[in-house]
């Protein structure tokens, strides 16, 4: 019997063993029991009760208390004057409050002010923000302000007494003052060129002095010759010269520079092709005159890739000449095509491109560029010539300006001090013909014409265009060059300086431009050549003011200029839409 109580007890210890084991690793399903929960009040807490649906194990939660829900059941708000008392009443136990509150004050804010005087007070009204209540301060009058200046009898070497007399009313005082001292005003002086005196005299009496004799003092120009404009180039030939505008007297000053030694650079320009039992020919050409040197290639030689085909050669000089003058072609080199292009166009484009089958006959002012290719062997490969460039000028058709030779390298609107380009100001007269200035250079001679508001800082850029015909003054003798320009007058300056045709009625059209406008052939013209481009909607607004910006792109276009960035440009930045212009044109590229 002993025994069977043993193993009934050991039996009942596995089962509690096993009974914990499982406990210990039930996953709780808690059940909330409802019989067991306390709802909480507003003052007191209460408790939530769970179970386990799958062991029987429980647990239990404090649920925090409600606090009250008070509702105002009597009085009123506190105002800017009065007190208030509001009695408070909990909407679930009924607990009340009272709330004591003092009369919060005015919030007043200045509505009005009239300033004191030394005669009259001042007041100040305010008017409360709240309740709308109203009250006026007085401002004590203040002292006499003894500021305006009536006579002094003090004189430049004696002193004397001021009349002062007060800012806001009629009375006066007197106060002692040092002798004022001589104001003196400087005239004379010596010149950039001439020695002289300066002559001081004073503005309120006649005293007058004079300095010694001062040496000149010089043109003030850039002493880095690379910023000066070049007028002639110098060769191997020719002396050269440069031009700069002093800063100081506003005339031009000229520097010599003398002859360059010969260029001939490394480019070896074929003349003769070897052979097997013949020797070839290469020159090499002074980039500065034009002079040739010949030399032998050994024959047998078949590598001719270090080697480019001679510039093409005209039977005409560039220059002025006679309409209807036949200029031919030719190449040393035999066995070649040669390929041109008029009117300044790329032949390398073929858009503009043509072969040269014979002598080209000159009708009016163009600009012919050409080159070579070789045509012979397909076993000899040999770099196609340079685009030779030659400008001939028909006498009654030619304009009497020209693009200068480095126009294409931009830099003809210079920012000003402040960094700042002002690109949608409108452009005046003067700043047209500065640009112009740049780009152009003329063969007429300066016009001997007098405009009574023309300063001596663009004395001779308007004499410059105005002898070669392409602006006017106006018949009260004034040149009015800071007034603005109409895009169509721009046109008409544009189109003359280009030498372009506007004797014909071309196909361009804008809805804004009627073909009876004054203006209408310059306009076509210039949009025939590539130089403008309406806006958008079809428009081209002739009769609007050109801005800076716009008269960046057109000159860019005309000159070639290639368009750049990286400049920096206090008023613009890389968004602006004609942000690469405008850097072309404040900023001279590197040949």
């Amino acid at each position: 019997m002993k025994r069977i109580l043993t193993f009934a007890a050991l039996v009942c210890t596995l089962l509690a063993v096993l009974a914990v084991s499982v406990s210990s690793a039930c996953d709780h399903n808690w059940v909330l029991d409802l019989t067991k929960c306390t709802s909480p009040t507003c003052t007191a807490e209460g408790s939530n009760a769970y179970y386990c649906s799958r062991c029987s194990q429980t647990k239990s939660e404090t649920v925090d208390a409600l606090g009250h829900d008070y509702v105002t059941v009597s009085g009123k708000e506190a105002t800017c004057t009065a007190d208030s008392t509001v009695t408070e009443k909990c909407s679930v136990c009924g607990d009340e409050r009272k709330d004591d509150t003092k009369a919060l004050g005015h919030t007043y804010e200045e509505t009005k002010r009239t300033e004191a005087t030394c005669s009259k007070e001042g007041s100040v009204t305010y008017k409360c923000s709240v309740c709308k209540e109203t009250k006026t301060e007085s401002l004590a009058t203040v002292d006499h302000d003894y500021t305006k200046f009536i006579s002094s009898s003090a004189t430049c070497t004696t002193k004397g007494q001021s009349t002062y007399q007060c800012s806001m009313c009629s009375a006066v005082t007197l106060v002692n003052v040092a002798k004022l001292g001589h104001d003196l005003k400087t005239t004379g002086g010596p010149t950039c060129t001439e020695s002289g005196k300066y002559t001081y005299t004073c503005t309120r009496c006649d005293y007058t002095k004079t300095s010694t004799t001062q040496k000149a003092l010089g043109h003030d120009v850039p002493e880095d010759l690379d910023d000066w404009k070049v007028v002639t180039k110098a060769t191997c030939e020719q002396e050269g010269k440069l031009r700069a505008k002093c800063e100081r007297c506003k005339k031009y000053v000229y520097e010599e520079v003398e002859k360059l030694d010969h260029d001939y650079g490394d480019t070896l320009y074929i003349t003769k092709i070897p052979t097997s039992s013949s020797t070839g020919k290469y020159v090499k050409i002074c980039e500065n005159c034009g002079t040739e040197v010949s030399k032998t290639i050994a024959k047998g030689t078949t590598n001719l890739g270090d080697y480019t085909i001679a510039p093409v050669k005209a039977s005409v000089a560039s220059g002025d000449v006679e309409r209807g003058t036949k200029v031919e072609f030719s190449c040393d080199l035999e066995n070649v095509k040669i390929y041109y292009a008029l009117g300044g166009k790329s032949p390398l484009s073929s858009s503009y491109r043509k072969t040269y089958n014979g002598a080209i006959e000159i009708t009016k002012s163009t600009v012919i560029k050409v080159y070579a290719v070789y045509s012979g062997s397909a076993d000899v490969d040999i770099a196609p010539s340079d685009v030779a460039s030659y400008t001939y000028l028909v006498d009654n058709d030619s304009p009497l300006v020209y693009l200068e030779e480095e126009a294409y390298l931009g830099g003809y609107m210079p920012l000003a001090k402040d960094k700042k380009f002002r690109p949608d100001d409108k452009a005046t007269r003067y700043e047209v013909i500065e640009a112009m200035d740049y780009l152009f250079g003329s063969w007429a001679d300066d016009a001997e014409v007098y405009f009574t508001d023309v300063d001596k800082a663009h004395k001779d850029v308007v004499a410059k265009f105005v002898g070669a015909e392409l602006l006017n003054g106006y018949e009260d003798l004034t040149f009015r060059g800071e007034n603005n320009i109409k895009r169509s007058e721009l046109c008409k300056v544009l189109a003359l300086a280009l030498g372009l045709d506007v004797d014909y009625k071309s196909g361009a059209t804008f809805s804004d431009v009627e073909i009876t406008h004054w203006a209408y052939p310059y306009i076509s013209a210039l949009t025939e050549a590539g130089y403008l481009a309406g806006d958008p909607d079809g428009t081209f607004r002739p009769e609007d003011n050109i801005t800076r910006a716009e008269l960046a792109v057109v000159l860019n276009r005309i000159a070639n200029v290639e368009l750049t960035e990286g400049v920096e440009i206090a008023d613009m930045d890389g968004e602006h839409w004609a942000y690469n212009y405008v850097c072309s044109a404040v900023k001279k590229s590197e040949e």
